[in-house]
């Protein structure tokens, strides 16, 4: 039985939700990869991009994800994460890779609605509110080759996401 499961797919899709809901019925652990980035360097990781730079970030997530390795359970991370370095081979190596996708209408609805409750996403400070949809669809499109690398795909608009995930 697979111990290790990587839940990727793009901001706002439910990776963390979802990570969480799985674990519990499964009795298992689930981790955060921003958050275990964030005990590894000690501050909000927005804080630490505008102080350090997105290159820097981008080598400690790597670090972190590699570290990974001796973790067992349910791992969300952060919607660039497979996009990066080796990432995203070092996941489909460590563990069953899980890609959790929606379209754009969906994704953007719920990143608006999340700016709204005061939870605005680092990726689109500076992007206005009404430009989201536009934001989301052309960066979805560059992410997508990574993200479809994962061994299985789940579309979380049509399908009942935890049975799916129960099947693995």
């Amino acid at each position: 039985m697979q111990n290790r499961f990587y839940l990727i797919g793009y901001m706002g899709v439910g990776k963390s939700t979802w990570a969480k809901r799985w674990a519990k019925q499964r009795s298992c652990p689930v981790h955060d990869l921003d958050q275990l980035i964030a005990t590894e360097i000690q501050m909000p990781i927005d804080e630490y991009i505008t102080s350090q730079g997105e290159l820097a970030f981008r080598k400690v997530e790597r670090s972190v994800l590699h570290a990974t390795s001796h973790l067992d359970g349910i791992i969300s991370v952060g919607g660039g994460t497979p996009c990066f370095y080796d990432n995203m081979e070092v996941m489909k190596a460590l563990g069953t890779t899980i890609y959790l996708h929606a379209g754009v209408g969906f994704l953007t609805k719920r990143l608006v609605d999340s700016a709204f409750a005061g939870n605005p996403r680092p990726l689109l400070a500076g992007v206005p509110i009404d430009s989201y949809g536009e934001f989301i669809g052309k960066h979805l499109l560059e992410r997508l080759a990574f993200y479809e690398q994962a061994a299985i795909r789940i579309a979380v608009e049509k399908e009942d996401v935890l049975a799916r995930l129960s099947e693995l």
